[in-house]
């Protein structure tokens, strides 16, 4: 079966989390995407954020060993990984998604698209019909995770009339 690598990320802010509406699924879900020839995951992350919602964004939940030589260098590690099964459809066949999974928050922008969801609001959302049951469930161990002082943190994000 053919995978394909994708970048997620999950945006904080304020004790909410921004979902998008995804038409083609018809669900809320993080923004993301696939990466493009010669990116990083964290790279395709920080380029989807910004195409889909205008925001810039400063990673989250990084625990990592930085090595800066001329033959290796560190870039941001994903929160999470998940290998996902993405089934056929008429336009394309069944195939997998190795999906590197980012935690950021806004830094600048301005929102043009999506909506901001606190946890209960998450929550409350039909599972398998409004939002698929891993964006819950990480959502959760986010809100589980990030300190509380974190999440309550002025907001560097305008929204535009959009939202």
């Amino acid at each position: 079966m053919e995978r394909q690598f994708v970048s997620t990320c999950y945006l904080v802010d304020k004790e909410k989390f921004l979902l998008l509406f995804h038409h083609k699924h018809q669900k809320w879900l993080p923004p993301g995407g696939h990466l493009e020839h010669g990116e990083t995951p964290s790279e395709a992350a920080r380029r989807e954020v910004l195409e889909e919602t205008g925001l810039e964004i400063e990673f989250l939940l990084e625990e990592n060993l930085w090595v800066e030589e001329w033959n290796a260098r560190s870039i941001e590690r994903p929160y999470s990984c998940l290998l996902e099964q993405i089934p056929a459809r008429a336009d394309e066949p069944a195939h997998e998604h190795i999906d590197f999974i980012f935690v950021a928050q806004p830094s600048g922008g301005i929102l043009t698209d999506g909506r901001w969801f606190s946890l209960d609001e998450v929550e409350a959302l039909k599972t398998h019909e409004e939002v698929f049951f891993d964006t819950q469930e990480t959502i959760r161990q986010i809100a589980n995770k990030v300190s509380s002082e974190l999440l309550t943190q002025g907001s560097a994000v305008r929204s535009s009339s959009r939202t």
